[in-house]
């Protein structure tokens, strides 16, 4: 049995992961108030190279684009492609949606963001604002609200709970003391 050597997805998988925890700190600015100075400085950080209007953010893309490589890569290889099901495609899927919205909402069309803050503070905190501020927000939020809620109520019975097993794993929470006692399974 031989094993390759697969530096492009671990790149790609650990790009998408930091840019995708990037967003998810970013957004926190929709939720707080006020927005802290350490998510502030993310956003500084993340459009440094002050390119367009509005500025682009660079986790945005790069989130799109480390996705959509580990979709190809689920097509293009013929042993991934016959093992994956569609579990597998599935977040990846949501992902994408989340990611192609949120940038269609920032750079194409625009939305009434004082509005959509308010909707996201009223979702938080059980008040939601008057039914005119919620139909002042363009219906691509609400499809771009639709892929966080479906993925976030996916993501504890799927395989992206996979960071779990890190601290539920038996090998790191039993003692490795077997030749010393033995272990009979009751």
């Amino acid at each position: 049995i031989s094993y390759d050597l697969e530096l492009w997805l671990w790149l790609f998988a650990l790009t998408f992961h930091y840019a995708f925890l990037v967003v998810v700190l970013r957004h926190l600015r929709f939720f707080l108030e006020p927005v802290p100075y350490a998510v502030q400085l993310l956003g500084v950080v993340d459009t440094f190279l002050q390119i367009g209007t509005p500025v682009i953010s660079m986790s945005s893309f790069v989130l799109a684009g480390a996705v959509l490589f580990l979709f190809l890569r689920r097509i293009w290889l013929p042993q991934i492609r016959y093992i994956s099901l569609a579990a597998d495609y599935f977040p990846l899927f949501l992902i994408f949606g989340i990611a192609f919205t949120g940038i269609f909402m920032r750079y194409i069309t625009k939305i009434d963001v004082t509005a959509a803050k308010a909707l996201t503070y009223g979702l938080v905190s059980f008040h939601l604002p008057a039914m005119a501020e919620m139909q002042a927000i363009a219906p691509i939020f609400y499809i771009h609200l639709f892929f966080v809620s479906v993925l976030l109520a996916y993501f504890p019975f799927s395989k992206l709970m996979h960071l779990g097993g890190v601290f539920l794993s038996p090998t790191r929470n039993l003692p490795n003391n077997t030749r010393a006692a033995r272990h009979v399974n009751p």
